[in-house]
């Protein structure tokens, strides 16, 4: 029988009755299905084969992971334990025969120790108030360390949007020990079903009864799914959960500081700010992906996919396979059964490639193409019904929302013990000397959005400049968000013969160099610039005079380094105040952007405002 045509027999009301009729199930050789592929299926995928694989920096001794004790339950400071390993909710979730049907409104409230959260569910909330202000926690731990971490170990999807990097630190340590928690939870249950299971063969009771407790995987190994940046994230996340198997011995360890690990510090310039060095230390390829095996005294590295537990990945790396999947020479089989899913730093996966991350996660908790040995007997109902995507949680984290994040969650995120989204509100980023006035433009989608932009900024913008003498005065910064509209904007300043410069994601050094020095000589009396070229690079921009914001950065405090190029040709007497302004123009959809730059505060009123075009002026 095919594999298909197995699947096929699962249909209907059979899928939902199958305890009643399944047959009595042999005991499991091992805690999870064999992983090995079948003969008919494609070869494993390319996990980066030994002869392939790039030591990218000489060999670096083991670094330890620094823990301390008020990062929230099991951070790191100490290992797991029976108590940590989270069964009730575990079973709470997992152990439903069929997929609950639940609908989703989202609602926003005030949270009085989270503070702003978007739940999918109000009840959510109503057994944690109480909890998060005086319950029985930890006195070494925060209410909000508590609060997220209950979140996580219930099994909600959950996204934490905060600018604080120790935040997110936390929250990484808080995933890292319910992953494992989770896997080793997995692995427990299925060794005391294979215990029962060989019991009652061995003593001759071949009844079914109580068969469907023994549905306890899935139809691949791989439960626990880390899509990070960098490889230096992948190293910082593995060395924590080594940390909190203390017990366990490591494979590959060698080999993974070799290709993970910082190898020699690369010195960082005075000038870039800590968010840069931190995001880019270490090993910043982004390109990788790893297995994690784990069994009963060993963390293997390296493993590969199909005999892995844990799978850490960049989204490049994944795509890559995906690609291959697609192209028939390999699968994507090994993400069918993926429970925990987690996104590390979701806005520098944006500044990446966003769509890689969609790819992946239309890839995710679909019907395998092969068998893999799979024991079907064993498989929960929930996935052979097609239903496991409910019962997937999402973790993200991130420095701010962006509206892919709020796409993603509404699309992928179908968690049965719901969603909850914390984000803070914001100050502003706005400069109290220097003049800022931000323009609202009429755009009736998102669709349409470019060319209300472009329409507004060839009819209104250009004239205004020419005949206010703005671009012959020079140093005009042109900052966009989105590298297409730099090159309608570049072309447009072709056509119309202005004298410009450009720097992008795409420039090279010598083109940058030039750039920067024509600009600031006064040669070039306009520079373009997007945001991507200023999130890997930072470059210390000389001679603004004036900014013009196309469309608005996503990182607020890209604003404000902006804001500090203007503020430093006034200081150096290169600009006058009086003369020297930023405008920004935005639409209805740049709305979690404004709100982060001038501040919740003043977006409020901002959006009471419904004109078709109005400005706002600040201070």
């Amino acid at each position: 029988m095919t594999f298909s045509a197995l699947l096929d027999s699962f249909g209907g009301t059979q899928r939902r009755q199958l305890y009643k009729s399944s047959p009595s199930p042999s005991p499991s050789p091992s805690p999870s299905p064999s992983p090995s592929p079948s003969p008919s299926s494609p070869s494993p995928h390319p996990e980066e084969p030994l002869q392939k694989r790039r030591k990218l920096h000489p060999p670096a001794s083991e670094i330890l992971v620094k823990t301390t004790n008020n990062n929230g339950p099991n951070d790191g400071s100490t290992p797991l334990s029976d108590e940590t390993k989270n069964v009730s909710s575990y079973k709470t979730h997992f152990d439903v025969h069929e997929a609950p049907q639940s609908s989703v409104v989202l609602s926003t409230v005030i949270h009085p120790v989270l503070g702003r959260v978007t739940v999918s569910n109000t009840r959510l909330l109503s057994g944690c108030v109480a909890d998060g202000i005086g319950g029985s926690q930890s006195n070494e731990i925060s209410p909000y360390q508590y609060l997220l971490s209950r979140y996580i170990r219930n099994y909600a999807d959950v996204a934490l949007a905060s600018a604080l990097g120790t935040d997110r630190e936390t929250f990484r340590r808080l995933v890292c020990s319910h992953s494992l928690a989770h896997v080793l939870t997995t692995r427990e249950t299925v060794l005391k079903n294979n215990a029962s299971l060989a019991k009652r063969n061995n003593s001759g009771d071949n009844e079914i009864d109580e068969i469907d407790e023994r549905r306890d995987q899935g139809f691949t190994r791989p439960k626990v799914l880390f899509v990070l940046p960098t490889r230096n994230s992948c190293y910082e996340v593995v060395n924590h959960i080594i940390s909190l198997a203390q017990e366990y011995s490591c494979e590959n360890k060698q080999r993974f500081n070799e290709e993970y690990g910082p190898g020699t510090d690369r010195p960082f310039s005075s000038t870039k700010p800590d968010d840069f060095k931190n995001f880019f230390r270490g090993n910043s390829d982004d390109m990788f992906r790893i297995g994690v095996k784990i069994t009963r005294k060993t963390i293997k590295l390296f493993s590969k996919f199909y005999h892995s537990d844990i799978i850490l990945a960049s989204p490049l790396g994944l795509k890559s396979v995906i690609s291959s999947a697609a192209k028939g020479s390999s699968d994507t089989d090994f993400l069918s059964s993926i429970e925990i899913l987690y996104l590390d730093s979701a806005d520098a996966l944006q500044m990446q490639n966003w769509d890689h991350v969609e790819s992946i996660l239309a890839s995710m908790n679909q019907m395998p193409k092969n068998a893999h040995d799979c024991d079907f007997s064993r498989v929960r109902n929930w996935y052979l019904t097609g239903d496991a995507a409910i019962f997937r949680q999402t973790i993200m984290s991130t420095t701010f929302l962006f509206p892919e994040i709020n796409s993603l969650l509404s699309r992928h995120s179908k968690n049965h013990s719901g969603l909850i989204k914390v984000h803070q509100l914001y100050p502003g980023e706005l400069s109290p000397y220097i003049p800022q006035v931000f323009t609202k433009i009429r755009s009736t989608n998102p669709a349409s959005d470019p060319d209300a932009r472009y329409k507004y900024f060839m009819k209104t913008v250009m004239p205004s400049w020419k005949t206010g003498g703005l671009i012959d005065k020079g140093g005009l910064l042109v900052f966009l968000s989105s590298y297409l509209d730099a090159i309608r904007v570049r072309n447009y300043f072709n056509k119309t013969g202005q004298s410009f410069g450009e720097i992008n994601e795409y420039t090279s050094a010598s083109d940058v160099a030039r750039s920067r020095a024509h600009f600031s000589s006064g040669r070039y009396k306009i520079l373009v610039y997007t945001e991507r070229a200023h999130y890997f690079r930072r470059y210390n921009l000389k001679g603004v005079h004036n900014i013009f914001l196309y469309s608005m950065p996503g990182n607020a405090k890209f604003y404000q380094e902006l804001v500090d190029f203007l503020r430093e040709s006034i200081s150096d007497g290169k600009s006058q105040l009086e003369e020297s302004k930023v405008r920004a123009l935005f639409t209805t959809w740049d709305a979690l952007k404004v709100e982060r730059i001038v501040g919740s505060a003043a977006y409020d009123e901002i959006k009471r405002n419904d004109s078709e075009s109005v400005n706002f002026e600040f201070p």
